[in-house]
């Protein structure tokens, strides 16, 4: 589950106030600690880059405050460089305090921040095997990503992992329905011949053949 680097390797510019080497002039601690994470996870040495920037955002949040830009970049980073080392239960948290930040602000983009968080941390419930809970917060999620016209698939995959969980809690019924309206609306999206309608079409097979 490879994630995109919020402190950035390309050279996209970034707003100053979310940058950590600038947003204070007391920060060369914090300034060679996301150097060092940036050149570990382009060494794909990401439990390393974990154990830096767990380290570091104590001492950001004690120079910036909690709620500063730079604390939530590197906290974003922290959330999304666990998830990449499969350390969901860590993420999880971070992931549900970025999410009621994000809550908290005005303005469509922050609430579509706030559901992306919200559906990382579903990620991680699943990834734990927190079958029912998961469950839960990708039923609660789906109507809202279903209203963005510009992410058809994410809906879709939010279906996916539902009909993959109501097998996993036994009921076949609920799965096989779930996952044919699945197929049909796959179809419609990708063609029957992607990638996607066709892991459905040999789960759905699959549940036939247990089923019959």
């Amino acid at each position: 589950m490879r994630r995109t680097s919020v402190l950035g390797t390309g050279s996209g510019r970034r707003p100053p106030e979310s940058d950590p080497r600038t947003a204070a002039p007391a920060g060369p601690d914090i300034a060679a600690a996301v150097d060092e994470v940036r050149n570990l996870l382009g060494q794909g040495r990401i439990t390393r880059a974990v154990d830096i920037l767990g380290g570091i955002l104590p001492a950001a949040a004690a120079r910036h405050g909690a709620s500063s830009p730079v604390v939530r970049s590197l906290r974003k980073q922290y959330a999304a460089t666990l998830m990449d080392d499969g350390q969901y239960r860590r993420a999880l948290p971070e992931l549900r305090l970025l999410a009621e930040e994000f809550a908290k602000e005005s303005g469509p983009g922050a609430a579509r921040q706030a559901l992306q968080f919200h559906h990382e941390a579903a990620q991680c419930l699943e990834q734990l095997g927190e079958v029912a809970q998961a469950l839960a917060e990708y039923r609660a999620l789906l109507p809202h990503f279903e209203r963005y016209a510009d992410d058809p698939v994410r809906p879709l995959e939010i279906r996916r992992s539902i009909g993959h969980l109501l097998l996993a809690q036994g009921e076949r019924g609920a799965a096989q329905e779930t996952l044919s309206r699945l197929l049909y609306d796959a179809e419609r999206l990708h063609g029957p011949h992607h990638a996607f309608p066709a892991e459905v079409r040999r789960t759905l097979y699959w549940l036939g053949r247990v089923e019959g």
